[in-house]
């Protein structure tokens, strides 16, 4: 394609440059707006899931504390304690309770081995308490009751009773401010191996027996039912915080130790019991403050908005352990995006497409935008090939109308005398007119091939013919210019269909062309044979050669394009219009065949026209006819 000139050149540059910044600056604000988006997505679904863990504790913890709050255990009581009352209040939580079945043992044990104070069972059929043998769990427990005064300062005399001392003088403990629960749940402490709940009971009863210790320490245990918790509070727990319009959103477990833990509860079955290395959220529920740098016990997939909050607290709302036991034994909630892979991969995912997206918009914008000046360029272009094809039209017009109208007042003023000079005056207007007839009728063949109204009559044509009547519209051109004509072709060429009149023209186009750009050379070759064809088989190749001025490689895409006149050619001041060789073209591709051109600069060119042989269109005609038939 030609170069603008410096003018067009510096107007495209000035459109150009400011696109091509204006779209550097919406990919830039396109990238950073999509990872807001992103982050303010991550941001909003960390929240959602962090409040859903913070309320999916906090249930859980209201469901165990519940009991504590009814018995209402006075731990600092002189008196034994009113084991009546605690029936009574036992009974009545019970009786309203969300889950009665959750304590499936209440006993009252005593810490040491006194044989004046057994171990006391409820019994939920005569709602009082009576002697009753422990289970291997409870014997575990009262082992570690034992022990407690060693360990927690819990326990024993009341001078070991931690209710008596200041906050900062608990052994074993780093006080963190509202760790423990206050109220009626002051003393209260879990043991997640029974499980079970246990409260002191610190006596200083003057009326004890002789032999006993008048400071003894009481222990009101809870035994909690584990069953209950696997398949009743932990479900249900689950589907009021993770359930979505289709079942749970999350994969929902409960394990004891957080790599390879016993799994307490889950929603499907194997998760859990390897660790979840993917997990969009964890949750300690024992809390262990104190172990974590007052960091938050709740951990999601994506930094909250919020990190101080209720979840750094949440752990504080959870009953102290009865002992030290290790941390990765504690309780832990895990869950797990279920649909999607986890929220973090899917966060990432929607950034991606979202970029993806984004990015795709754009490159339409820069696809529309190059397409608009593109089709401006040509625009452009094509206007100024119409320009310059009026202004060649109009000289090619002017020169024989100048001719005829010179020769009609030479005649008519009696400067031509004499037969002789008369007839070459009329055989000049004769040559002038025909040359403006054709120059008029090549304009409207165009005219009509380009708007698809030619109307061609085909027949079975002999090449020879096709030949023949090209040279011989030709002739008087050929004569003037005193070219030599040397023809070659072959004998037992097959027919071709076509219409004689148009593939006349098409090779009267080409010829035309070689005497145009002939040169000094005064040459023209002619050529026709039968050559194979890799799609259609046969076919009639008919070249015309010249030994001219050749085509420039940069000109050769565009010889073809209407009104196109390369700059070698308007230097030469050589005349035509630009419509030859694209109304040959079309009119080779009408008759289902093509035109081709292969030229060497300053040593000429050759235009070959391809005719599908007769024989060949038939046999395609003939296949294409045949109904297609299904295989046996």
């Amino acid at each position: 394609m030609a170069r603008l000139p410096l003018k067009e050149r510096a107007i495209s540059a000035v459109v150009v440059v400011p696109a091509a910044i204006i779209v550097v600056a919406l990919a830039f604000l396109q990238y950073n707006w999509s990872n807001q988006v992103s982050e303010a997505t991550s941001l909003r679904l960390a929240d959602s899931l962090q409040m859903s863990m913070i309320n999916w504790h906090l249930d859980l913890f209201r469901d165990f504390s519940q009991i504590c709050v009814a018995l209402g255990v006075d731990p600092e009581g002189d008196a034994p304690p009113d084991l009546q009352q605690f029936a009574r209040s036992f009974a009545d939580w019970k009786t309203g309770a969300a889950y009665p079945e959750l304590v499936s043992g209440l006993y009252i044990l005593q810490s040491d081995e006194t044989p004046h104070s057994p171990t006391l069972r409820f019994d939920p059929s005569t709602r009082r308490f009576g002697p009753d043998a422990l289970s291997a769990n409870l014997e575990t427990l009262r082992e570690k009751l034992l022990k407690a005064p060693l360990d927690n300062g819990i326990g024993g005399s009341q001078a070991a009773n931690p209710l008596n001392r200041t906050r900062s003088q608990l052994p074993g403990q780093q006080f963190v401010e509202g760790f423990y629960p206050g109220g009626v749940l002051a003393g209260w402490r879990f043991d997640p191996a029974v499980p079970a709940l246990v409260h002191p009971i610190f006596r200083n009863d003057s009326t004890a027996q002789p032999g006993s210790d008048p400071h003894s320490v009481q222990w009101v245990v809870l035994q909690l039912n584990n069953e209950i918790i696997r398949t009743r509070i932990l479900p249900d727990l689950a589907q009021r915080y993770f359930q979505g319009t289709d079942g749970l959103d999350f994969q929902v477990a409960v394990v004891a130790g957080s790599k390879t833990g016993d799994v307490i509860y889950s929603s499907d079955s194997g998760f859990g019991r390897e660790e979840v290395r993917d997990a969009d959220g964890s949750m300690d529920l024992f809390g262990r403050v104190q172990d974590k740098a007052l960091g938050s016990p709740v951990h999601v997939f994506h930094k909250p908005s919020v990190n101080k909050g209720p979840a750094a607290a949440v752990g504080v709302s959870w009953f102290p352990l009865l002992v030290d036991s290790p941390a990765d034994r504690d309780w832990q909630l895990i869950v797990r995006h279920r649909r999607g892979g986890p929220m973090g991969a899917f966060a990432t995912e929607l950034r991606r497409r979202d970029l993806m997206i984004s990015f795709g918009v754009l490159f339409l914008l820069v696809v529309s935008m190059a397409m608009l000046i593109i089709t401006s360029y040509r625009a452009q272009r094509l206007a100024k090939l119409q320009m310059n094809f009026v202004t060649t039209i109009s000289h090619e017009l002017r020169t024989p109308l100048t001719v005829i109208s010179s020769a009609a007042d030479n005649i008519a003023h009696g400067v031509v005398e004499g037969k002789q000079q008369l007839a070459q005056y009329g055989s000049v207007i004769g040559s002038q007119a025909r040359q403006l007839s054709r120059l008029v009728e090549q304009i409207l063949l165009f005219a009509a091939a380009r708007e698809g109204q030619q109307r061609y009559n085909s027949q079975l044509l002999h090449i020879s013919d096709i030949v023949a009547a090209a040279l011989a519209n030709a002739a008087g051109l050929i004569r003037t210019a005193q070219f030599t004509v040397e023809q070659e072709i072959e004998n037992g060429l097959p027919p071709v269909m076509g219409d004689l009149a148009a593939l006349s023209q098409c090779l009267q186009n080409l010829i035309t062309n070689a005497l145009k750009y002939g040169a000094d050379q005064r040459w023209i070759g002619i050529r026709a044979s039968l050559e194979e064809h890799g799609l259609v088989g046969k076919e009639v190749q008919i070249s015309v050669s010249d030994r001219g001025m050749g085509i420039a490689s940069a000109d050769l895409p565009h010889i073809f394009e209407p009104f196109y006149r390369s700059s070698s050619v308007a230097a030469a001041q050589i005349h035509g219009t630009g419509l030859g060789l694209p109304l040959a073209k079309s009119i080779a591709e009408a008759m289902k065949g093509e035109l081709t051109v292969t030229s060497v600069l300053g040593k000429g060119s050759t235009f070959t026209l391809h005719l599908p042989c007769a024989e060949a269109s038939v046999k395609r005609s003939e296949i294409q006819a045949i109904p297609a038939v299904a295989p046996h």
